[in-house]
């Protein structure tokens, strides 16, 4: 039985990226163009491969490389930082969901990682995204803003403190609690509303019933009644080696990607993180550890981006996998971000070592059998234990 690609911990590649950050954008080269939800031209870049989408293709029905804390690129400390990218080469490197957690300080709205301060402020990250937004009229960002800290000599109201920086650009903003179309939403920025306040300011999805770490996925409706199913299982009750957690982590990852792929109804938003950590007596496993991968009794353990690469290159053809949040994307030797993309457009699956191995075998024993050749008993066992069904299994 073939290893899932989300199970197996092989041994570390001699190819894998080095940690860090880039900015070279990836060019799109394997898409065929007769997809009839999008027809891109080869050799498009991922800061633009939202261009080529027809104008009435609905957001929830895309598959959508997201990070989970966005802005958490600032700090070096193990359990804040999330990220390697900045905002431009996140946005770059084709990321169109940002996760932005904030806190009130003197009145406004700061960038955070739960109580840690990551020193950027909200209305200068949204500056970011505006100027990049400028030079890509034709792409679409989701933005979720979350409040994740209490206020600190302030007396606004977290809620009129990101309506004032939003209210200065408020051209670049699609604020309706509905799910939008790409023409509706090219050149503009999504809100997820993850905050809650006076009726004045609420406004853009509404996504407040959000539940704090659920051991399952959970849907929302919101009174527009858009729907949204989301993963976002972070933590476990009991102590996890790093192996036993990122094969739990898989679990919940993979399972949502099977019900997004499988739902037809193109108006249901799917959010799936891929995030998680640990830390207790026993272990202390950083996002970083989690997402790319770490050592565990002398051995190499694959992360969470090197399992997801792969499971999903193992999909063909057109999939809808939703917003896919996760740390540090780039790294850990895979194009994550870019198969993400891919998955949008009609593609075929790329075989595998053993499928080509499989298929070598099969010229050979239809060659025999043509010569007329009797296979040896012992050879025709084995022929048929390689040729037989190989099982896929799942993340967990």
């Amino acid at each position: 039985m073939e290893r899932s690609a989300w199970t197996a911990n092989g041994e570390r590649e001699d190819d894998m990226l080095e940690e860090g950050q880039r900015s070279k954008e990836h060019t799109l080269v394997d898409q065929e163009t007769d997809d009839p939800l999008a027809a891109p031209q080869q050799g498009f870049g991922t800061s633009c491969w939202m261009s080529s989408l027809q104008d009435d293709v609905l957001l929830s029905s895309l598959s959508i490389p997201g990070t989970h804390d966005s802005a958490a690129f600032t700090r070096p400390w193990p359990f804040i930082a999330t990220q390697n990218m900045d905002i431009v080469q996140q946005l770059d490197s084709g990321i169109r969901y940002f996760d932005l957690r904030c806190g009130i300080v003197d009145d406004i709205a700061e960038m955070v990682h739960g109580a840690a301060l990551l020193g950027l402020k909200l209305p200068q990250v949204m500056d970011t995204i505006y100027q990049w937004l400028d030079d890509h009229p034709r792409e679409a960002i989701i933005v979720q803003i979350k409040k994740d800290r209490e206020p600190e000599r302030s007396t606004v109201h977290f809620a009129q403190a990101v309506f004032t920086c939003i209210s200065t650009r408020s051209d670049r903003w699609r604020t309706a609690n509905s799910t939008p179309t790409m023409g509706e939403v090219r050149g503009k920025i999504q809100l997820f509303r993850r905050y809650r306040g006076p009726n004045l300011w609420a406004y853009g999805i509404d996504v407040t019933q959000w539940q704090d770490n659920p051991s399952i996925p959970f849907t929302i409706t919101t009174r527009n009644m858009v729907q949204l199913t989301i993963q976002d299982h972070y933590s476990f009750p009991d102590p996890q080696s790093l192996p036993s957690l990122i094969a739990i982590k898989g679990g919940d990852v993979s399972g949502l990607l099977d019900r997004a792929s499988k739902d037809v109804d193109s108006a249901h938003w799917y959010i799936n993180f891929t995030s998680a950590y640990e830390f207790n007596f026993y272990y202390q496993l950083t996002p970083r550890a989690i997402a790319t991968g770490g050592y565990y009794q002398f051995r190499w353990v694959e992360g969470i981006n090197v399992r997801l690469h792969n499971w999903i290159r193992t999909r063909a053809g057109r999939q809808h996998f939703g917003i896919v949040a996760m740390d540090f994307p780039e790294a850990g030797g895979t194009d994550l971000i870019v198969e993400l993309i891919k998955s949008n457009f009609k593609r075929h699956k790329e075989p595998t070592w053993l499928v080509v191995l499989c298929m070598a075998i099969s010229v050979i024993a239809l060659v025999l059998v043509m010569c007329r050749f009797t296979i040896p008993f012992g050879v025709q066992d084995i022929l048929e234990g390689i040729l037989a069904p190989v099982r896929t299994t799942s993340i967990g």
